[in-house]
Order: C-alpha cells, then structure tokens, then sequence
C-alpha cells in the first residue's frame, strides 16, 4: 500500500458560491418587486371600491402609506443586499486565495514563513458579508479572503495550519461561535 504525502493546501479563488448567492438574492428581488407590485393593486383597487367613502377623509392616507412603506423599505434593503453580494463578485480575486505549506503560509497575496506569522484567525463579517481567513504578520501587516470565496471548511483550515506549521499557530475560530 502505497501513501501519498501532502505537500501543500492550494485552494484557488471559487466564484460558485458568491454566484450563487447573486442568484438567491435575484430572486429575492424579483419576488420583492412581485409583492410590492400586487400590494399597490390590491391597494388601488380598494380606493376605487370604497372611493365614496374615502372623499373628504384623509384618514386612508396613513394607513397606505405604512401598507406601502413596509414593502419598499423591504425591496430597498434587499436591492442593497443584492448589489452588495454583486459588488463582492466582481471584486474577487482570481489565481491562488490560500497556499499553506510546509515554509509558511499565503492569504490573498501575502506571504510569510511561519516563524514571521503573528496570528491566523477566521473575522467575524460585517454587515451582509461573509467571515474571512485574516492572516497577519508579525510586522503588521495582514490579508483577508472572505470564505464565500474558497470551498473550504474553517476547521480544515485550522488542522492544515496546525500540522503545516508543526503546532506553533493555530486558526482563531471563535469569531465563528457567536
């Protein structure tokens, strides 16, 4: 029985999970739109059933204006959502996102040998994006790639940089525990 041994972690750039998170939040979109649209007819078609009741008051005018600012309010924060998740595909590297080995480790572009790692740690997203693997060197310098972007489990992540580095850094993964 014949073993092979790894030489290196070498995970590329992978655009089908923020592709397919565009995709869902398309769609959420459209289904937004779709509500927003069906909200306003149904809406128009009250006032013009009840128009005689509704001459001379202004009371209905509240009431519609909450009706309607739910659902836009709704469609805003999901066409935000949407061009964020698009901005974050378009902006995504190409070539080598994470190289580990046994001489050290490479995070988006930046290199170091392990004696020069200050930390490796997962960084909690903010605000609609996804955690990223943060690598910063002991001169400060640091290079994020946001997970969405590689198909990797963050505790794989964290055995490969144990072993590779023989025990002397490990992946912070509490970021991801709250």
């Amino acid at each position: 029985m014949s073993q092979t041994a790894v030489t290196e972690l070498l995970l590329p750039y992978d655009p089908g999970p923020l592709t397919a998170k565009v995709e869902r939040r398309r769609r959420v979109v459209r289904g937004r739109i779709i509500s927003l649209v069906i909200t306003v007819v149904i809406l128009v078609a009250i006032y013009f059933w009840q128009r005689d009741d509704l001459e001379g008051t202004t009371g209905f005018i509240p009431v519609y204006a909450v009706v309607l600012g739910i659902p836009i309010i709704w469609l805003a924060v999901v066409v935000i959502r949407y061009l964020q998740t698009r901005g974050q595909l378009r902006s995504m590297g190409y070539g080598t996102a994470i190289r580990i080995g046994p001489p050290g480790i490479q995070v988006a572009g930046l290199a170091a040998s392990w004696p020069y790692v200050g930390s490796v740690a997962v960084a909690k997203g903010r605000l609609g994006r996804s955690p990223a693997l943060t690598l910063r060197l002991i001169d400060g310098r640091q290079s994020q790639v946001p997970l969405d972007q590689v198909t990797v489990f963050p505790a794989t992540l964290d055995g490969t940089v144990r072993a590779f580095s023989a025990g002397r850094q490990r992946v912070d993964l509490s970021a991801l525990e709250n």
